[in-house]
């Protein structure tokens, strides 16, 4: 499975499937999870608010009795956007303390990141002008939580225990988990990400708060000592092989762990962080998929979540003045935009297609229309995205656009340059 395998998912499901004899789950972009009891029902998470309908239907069906407690594993909208379907002004809601905080700041940022939302998710998020983005930000779903849980919260619905813990890191600082101690079953939301297993996505490109990788590895020692026989992730399918459990989380820690490890030992190296990300790669036995975060990024984020963006590189970091700047004048002395160009094409046939868009961009600058330039740029995306070998969702998607927008801009200069034929 991929993340852009979530667009479609569940979407051929006539019914909630049943993952135990209380357990039922409704599929879609991101899932909602029913526990059945005498006493009312419990939700984990309900999914996104255009595919309501089809998700509250398919869970009635299983049981229509009230909702008691919602409990939703963190503040991304696909994971509570449907609240308004399920509950009622009887049901508990409860997430994490730092819940109100991040959900707070993702309202505040609507208009940000709801753009760049749309480029890696076009099946779920409309596309708007911007000007429309603050009127869209008030139609954006917002919840106040009865319980916040910072630790271990427990309750008791019709003789089934409940235990909502605290498991920050993946997904952010804000992440719970729902244990079923009788029944050995834990409710992950997003804490292992969309697939299983695989490295998290510490800093997310679409631009999120930061990440942190140690809180992360003591989620993931939360999960190892409670020996869970089926994990229920808010995407994609449930896993029921406890040794693949076990295994699959084990790996997940060890990874994140060895990455850090080296990511400290190689600062107080005196390594620069670029070296870090081009250096540090995991070992065969802690390969994870990277569909959803790289471990190059890991690097960059473990490095800034320490000390911030201060290199100490360079004393133009402390001045609001970027390198970009100065592009036209390193043009200007290079001869012109088609020699840095040419340069560019060089670094691409030499296989360096990120010196080649370096150069590109630097041409660009300072000559937005020239040809050259454009078609290296274009060919150093497009190297690129052959090289991503079509894993990652976020770097495939984001070179795709890209190179639509190039091959675009191209067209429109040589149409401009040589007039209709």
């Amino acid at each position: 499975m991929r993340t852009r395998d979530l667009a479609t998912f569940g979407e051929s499901d006539t019914e909630a499937l049943k993952i135990t004899d209380i357990i039922y789950q409704a599929r879609g972009v991101a899932n909602a999870q029913m526990v059945i009891t005498p006493a009312g029902n419990v939700l984990i998470d309900t999914g996104l608010p255009q595919q309501a309908d089809r998700l509250v239907a398919q869970l009635r069906a299983v049981s229509d009795a009230p909702i008691t407690h919602l409990i939703v594993s963190h503040a991304h909208a696909d994971h509570y956007g449907a609240h308004d379907s399920f509950v009622d002004d009887d049901t508990q809601i409860i997430a994490h303390a730092e819940f109100p905080e991040v959900q707070e700041a993702l309202y505040e940022l609507f208009p940000f990141q709801m753009p760049r939302n749309r480029l890696f998710f076009p099946d779920h998020v409309p596309e708007l002008p911007r000007m429309a983005l603050g009127l869209a930000k008030k139609m954006y779903p917002v919840i106040e939580p009865d319980v916040l849980v910072d630790g271990t919260y427990k309750f008791e619905v019709g003789g089934i225990e409940f235990e909502v813990i605290a498991t920050p890191g993946a997904e952010g600082p804000d992440s719970v988990s729902v244990w079923l101690p009788q029944h050995k079953v834990l409710f992950t939301g997003d804490l292992f990400g969309h697939m299983f297993p695989m490295w998290p996505n510490i800093t997310t490109i679409r631009g999120e708060r930061h990440r942190f990788v140690m809180p992360y590895v003591e989620s993931l020692n939360k999960v190892l000592e409670l020996e869970p026989e089926i994990i229920v992730p808010s995407h994609f399918y449930p896993v029921t092989d406890k040794e693949e459990i076990r295994e699959g989380v084990t790996r997940i820690r060890d990874a994140v762990f060895y990455v850090h490890d080296a990511v400290v030992k190689g600062m107080n190296e005196d390594k620069d962080v670029y070296t870090l990300m081009r250096e540090i790669k995991l070992p065969p036995e802690l390969q994870v998929s990277e569909g959803h975060g790289k471990v190059s990024w890991g690097v960059r984020s473990i490095w800034e979540g320490y000390v911030g963006w201060f290199q100490m590189k360079s004393a133009t970091e402390m001045y609001p003045v970027p390198v970009s700047d100065v592009y036209p004048d390193l043009v200007t002395a290079a001869g012109g935009a088609d020699v840095v160009a040419k340069l560019a094409q060089r670094k691409l046939a030499e296989g360096n297609p990120v010196e080649a868009l370096h150069l590109s961009e630097v041409a660009l600058d300072a000559a937005p229309e020239n040809q050259a330039a454009l078609r290296a740029e274009l060919s150093a995306y497009e190297k690129l995205l052959e090289e991503s070998n079509d894993e990652n969702h976020y770097e495939v998607f984001r070179l795709r656009e890209l190179i639509r927008e190039t091959r675009a801009e191209l067209g429109m200069v040589e149409r401009t340059t040589h007039g209709p034929h």
